[in-house]
C-alpha cells in the first residue's frame, strides 16, 4: 500500500510541476461536471414555465337557441373565457383565421378552435340524433420538442374542462 501512495505522490507532484497538466486535470472534472449541471437543471421541471407557452384559442361558436325551453347558450364563448382566465399556458384570444395562420407561421404553438356548432352539437345530446361536439386543435410539431408534449397535456384538459363545462350547464 506505500508503494500505491508513492506512486499517486509522485504523479501529482508532476501534475502539479506543469501548469498545462494542471490545466487539462482540471477541466477534465469541471467541465463534465457542469455539462451535467446545465443538463439536469435544464430539463429539471419543463413544466414549471408552461404560462409562457402561447396557444390560440379562438370561438367561432354561433351559439343555440332552444326551442322547447326558450334559453339562449354560447359554450364556445364559455369555454373561451375560462381557457383565457387560467394562469397554466399563455392562452391567447384570436380569430379562427389568425389562430390557425399562427401556429403555421410559428407565433403560436399551437390553437384551439370552438368550430361554429359546437353548442349547437353539445345540445344535441338532449334529442333523438346526438351529435359530438369537436374542437379542433392545431399544433405547430416543429416549434420544439417538450412544447409538443406540453400542449397535447393541454388539449387533454382543454377536453376534460369542456366535459366538466357540459356537465354544470346540462345540471
Amino acid at each position: 500500500m506505500q508503494r500505491f501512495f508513492a506512486f499517486v505522490k509522485r504523479d501529482a507532484e508532476h501534475v502539479f510541476a506543469n501548469v498545462i497538466s494542471l490545466v487539462v486535470c482540471v477541466g477534465m472534472v469541471v467541465v463534465p461536471s457542469f455539462y451535467a449541471w446545465f443538463n439536469i437543471a435544464g430539463s429539471w421541471d419543463p413544466y414549471g414555465n408552461t404560462g409562457n407557452l402561447k396557444v390560440a384559442v379562438a370561438n367561432s361558436d354561433a351559439g343555440y337557441t332552444g326551442e322547447l325551453i326558450p334559453m339562449s347558450l354560447n359554450m364556445g364563448e364559455r369555454m373561451t373565457s375560462s381557457l383565457v382566465e387560467s394562469t397554466s399556458i399563455g392562452y391567447t384570444m384570436t380569430s379562427e383565421d389568425e389562430a390557425i395562420e399562427g401556429v403555421q407561421s410559428g407565433k403560436y404553438y399551437a390553437a384551439i378552435v370552438f368550430p361554429e356548432d359546437f353548442t349547437t352539437d353539445m345540445m344535441s345530446v338532449l334529442s333523438s340524433s346526438a351529435t359530438k361536439p369537436k374542437v379542433l386543435f392545431y399544433q405547430n410539431e416543429k416549434a420544439n420538442a417538450i412544447a409538443q408534449i406540453v400542449t397535447e397535456k393541454g388539449s387533454s384538459a382543454v377536453q376534460s374542462q369542456v366535459n366538466e363545462t357540459f356537465t354544470k350547464t346540462i345540471t
